[in-house]
């Protein structure tokens, strides 16, 4: 017995290391046909150290030439920082809790994961399809230190030519070198119970499947969403009028569960019986299977009869239960045998569900089920399908939706509002976190504001837009819409406008290069003159408030969180963590923070330290009112 148990636990403990490489890695780790964990270990090697992985790139596909560049970038340093803008940029910044960044959505991902790591709840993004119609240029900055990486990386000079002359060119190869690390990072930032949704179309949709069933694991495919966005057709295509676009949905684990729609009041009409027993609405759905796979052979086991007493008005499966029982059996209209729905497991657990009626037309009588008008909180909700046909969803309602509010053709094919807004219903609960990484016209944020009015929820949404430039003799520019983020921006306010109600804000943060950190982080042998002048000349991150939004992404807090000012310039509080921003007596401090139970860290920006005895005092200081010294940060 003893032996025994011994094998349980050893599998066990199996079964869990499993779990966490599944986890941790994915795309690593599979389960054959019998239930047991494959790992392969070319992938594994590729997530712990890319430079060592024995990864073929001779295509596109799961594998193309760069992708382990692309990893590599996913998981590089990072020398950018947030500059808040609270100016016009911004809209009712010390109450809003939503975010939008102006910068590379690359860097912003990186910035976010420090302090969203598996904080968002659902994302969206609709990235660039990788198309001739497309402006959108991938990264073209091959540099002198990209190809010291390429080398470093163990690729061959043939596939460093090669890399170099694919960078801003529009092939899949660069298309998925683009989309890698940004999905790498946006896994990380999903919650265990997350999921995200890709709006895609033909052009790169088998890349995209592919590259996500690697990502986030394809038994974490949750479907794929066919929309009828144009429902004239295309007719720039040669054969066949393009009429629907994609969105891939993936999850973070099986802890994902979709939510209903609404129903529609057409809908609504449907429930219009009333069950008295508990007082409620109901419409009936036969029992009898209908359409494909409805005929006798195709589910034998879930054909059989059923016997209804007429006056005690009961079913049962047993013949002997009634007198003179009437035989119901599941009948196609041409009068062959049918099937249920049901198989009789499921027949006696929901048998209070069921109702007879006779139906008079064929002088039978016939099973429904009641199918219950039910609440997802306060909404009556139905189930969302793969393929969506509602005008609703199309792009010229998009394109109107976009062109009332901001008076402006620029984007051909914006997604709509109603969309999104469905999408992040099925995905979310009222106080989630809403990503948007792609930002583009800046539907996602419409969408969660109107959602919230509409709902009187509390979702929040952060959105990446990069300020790419808008052409020069365009309408935009016209209107002094330089790049697509001025776009974004306006789109957001005057949405917010509209809808007056709940939270319309945003605080609005730049990327911006951190030139000093960057020199720091070389080593004495790379460090050129240039260098040292730059280290003495380069303006530091000086702003207090740039300071403190930058610590806050340090001490992984939201960028939405509220700033308590103790004293200007030199002392606040945030959440739990107490900010020292300059010199000051050490008993001023400890006057300041003791007494404050929810206070767990302190944190110190050392550069606007001048004072060395405050440094030397503050550890014992702190650990008099009960701060132990591990809670003790410096940073900077």
């Amino acid at each position: 017995m003893k032996q025994k148990e011994n094998v349980i636990n050893e599998q066990s403990i199996n079964d869990i290391n499993y779990e966490l490489l599944k986890n941790q890695f994915p795309h690593a780790i599979s389960i054959d046909e019998d239930g047991k964990y494959i790992i392969d270990p070319k992938k594994l090697q590729m997530s712990l150290d890319p430079s060592k992985a024995d990864i073929k790139e001779d295509g596109y596909g799961l594998n193309w030439v760069g992708k382990k560049e692309a990893y590599h970038t996913a998981f590089s340093k990072n020398y950018k920082v947030l500059k808040p803008l609270n100016d016009d940029n911004s809209k009712n910044w010390d109450t809003t809790e939503n975010i939008l960044i102006k910068g590379d959505n690359l860097d912003a991902l990186k910035i976010l994961r420090q302090n969203y790591f598996e904080s968002i709840k659902m994302i969206y993004i609709d990235p660039p399809y990788n198309t001739k119609n497309d402006g959108f240029v991938y990264n073209d900055d091959f540099t002198s230190n990209t190809e010291e990486t390429l080398e470093e990386l163990g690729y061959d000079k043939e596939y460093i030519d090669y890399i170099e002359n694919i960078q801003g060119a529009k092939t899949h190869s660069g298309w998925l070198s683009f989309m890698y690390p940004r999905l790498l990072i946006a896994r990380d930032l999903l919650k265990d119970d997350g999921s995200i949704f890709l709006s895609i179309d033909d052009n790169e949709v088998a890349q995209l499947k592919l590259l996500c069933d690697e990502v986030f694991g394809n038994d974490n495919f949750v479907g794929e969403l066919s929309i009828v966005n144009n429902i004239a057709g295309r007719s720039d295509k040669k054969n066949i009028a393009t009429a629907h676009e994609y969105i891939l949905i993936y999850q973070k684990s099986d802890n994902f569960l979709a939510k209903g729609l609404a129903l529609t009041e057409e809908q609504l009409k449907d429930y219009k019986h009333l069950d008295k027993e508990n007082n409620k609405l109901y419409r009936e759905q036969g029992l009898r299977k209908r359409g494909s796979g409805a005929k006798r052979e195709d589910r034998p086991n879930m054909y059989y009869p059923v016997y209804y007493d007429i006056k005690l008005n009961k079913v049962s499966l047993e013949k002997n239960e009634f007198d003179n029982p009437v035989i119901i059996t599941p009948k196609l209209s041409n009068g062959t045998d049918g099937r249920w729905r049901w198989g009789k497991k499921t027949f006696l657990q929901k048998t209070f569900l069921l109702e007879v009626k006779k139906v008079e037309r064929r002088n039978e009588f016939d099973i429904f089920e009641k199918v219950y008008l039910e609440n997802d909180g306060d909404m009556k909700s139905v189930k969302m399908k793969s393929f969506l046909l509602d005008s609703d969803y199309t792009s010229d309602t998009a394109t109107s939706e976009f062109h009332e509010i901001m008076e402006l053709n620029t984007f051909n094919n914006p997604k709509s509002v109603q969309l999104i807004k469905d999408l992040i219903t099925i995905s979310t609960d009222k106080n989630d976190v809403v990503l948007d990484f792609f930002a583009g016209s800046g539907t996602t944020a419409h969408a969660t504001m109107e959602l919230n009015s509409q709902y009187t929820t509390n979702r929040k949404f952060i959105t990446v837009q990069w300020a790419e430039r808008t052409a020069e003799q365009s309408e935009a520019r016209k209107l002094k819409y330089n790049t697509i983020f001025d776009i974004t921006l306006e789109r957001i306010k005057r949405a917010g406008d509209k809808i007056a109600k709940g939270d319309i804000g945003f605080r609005t943060f730049e990327i911006v290069e951190d030139l000093k950190q960057k020199i720091y982080q070389k080593s004495l042998e790379e460090m050129t003159q240039t260098d040292m002048k730059e280290i003495f000349e380069l303006p530091s991150i000086d702003s207090i408030e740039d300071i403190l939004y930058n610590l806050l992404v340090a001490e992984s807090l939201p960028l939405s969180s509220k700033i308590q000012t103790l004293i200007e310039e030199k002392l606040y509080i945030v959440s739990n963590v107490v900010f020292v921003l300059g010199d000051m007596e050490i008993d001023t401090l400890i006057d300041e923070i003791k007494g404050k139970k929810e206070l767990e860290y302190i944190t110190v920006y050392s550069p606007n330290i001048k004072d060395d005895k405050f440094t030397l005092e503050l550890e014992s200081a702190v650990s008099s009112i009960g701060i132990k010294s591990d809670k003790l940060r410096f940073r900077g």
